[in-house]
């Protein structure tokens, strides 16, 4: 055999043993993710206000603004994968518009959230316990909640999204992302 092949042969030998290396530490030390999830149910309530602005003088009328907005209600389950707690930290919600914009709501708090029943009252059918912040999933347990998410927006300019994902972030761990699909 020339030294030319042979050459060849252990550069292929050396690449392969690299491969097969590399691909073994992959396979072993690879590790689930810490907790998976999933937007169970998402309902979108549009929200338009018109409000009268300025009283008018000597003649003058005032003027009619509006407002619209969406409310966003989703029913997350977070299952813990891990042999350890995991300390939910906080939730949010990434929206990308059909112009490329690029949008982010916190989830309510505690109390926004119970004032969102209040003060809409025609969202009372979707009420149910809400995933809060500081909870502690126990491992192999799950967690359900809902979840209130607000944009300035209007159904229409929902409706024509490009993406839509809920944020679950734990303390010391890394960020479960939820995707909801565009129509």
């Amino acid at each position: 055999m020339n030294s030319g092949k042979r050459t060849l042969l252990i550069v292929l030998a050396a690449t392969a043993a690299v491969l097969l290396t590399t691909a073994i530490y992959v396979w072993v030390g690879e590790k689930p993710p810490v907790a998976v999830g999933q937007i169970v149910k998402l309902d979108v309530t549009p929200i338009h206000t018109e409000m009268r602005v300025g009283a008018g003088a000597q003649g003058v009328q005032g003027g009619m603004d509006t407002y619209d907005q969406l409310l966003i209600t989703a029913q997350v389950k977070v299952r813990n994968q891990t042999n350890i707690p995991l300390f939910l930290h906080d939730m949010w919600s990434n929206l990308a518009t059909n112009n490329g914009d690029q949008d982010r709501s916190l989830a309510a708090n505690r109390t926004d959230f119970q004032s969102v029943f209040v003060a809409y009252p025609q969202m009372a059918s979707l009420k149910q316990e809400p995933l809060l912040r500081d909870t502690t999933i126990q491992p192999g347990q799950t967690a359900q909640g809902l979840i209130i998410f607000h944009y300035p927006i209007t159904k229409d300019q929902w409706d024509a999204r490009h993406s839509f994902e809920a944020v679950i972030s734990f303390a010391h761990q890394r960020n479960l992302v939820l995707p909801w699909p565009a129509k």
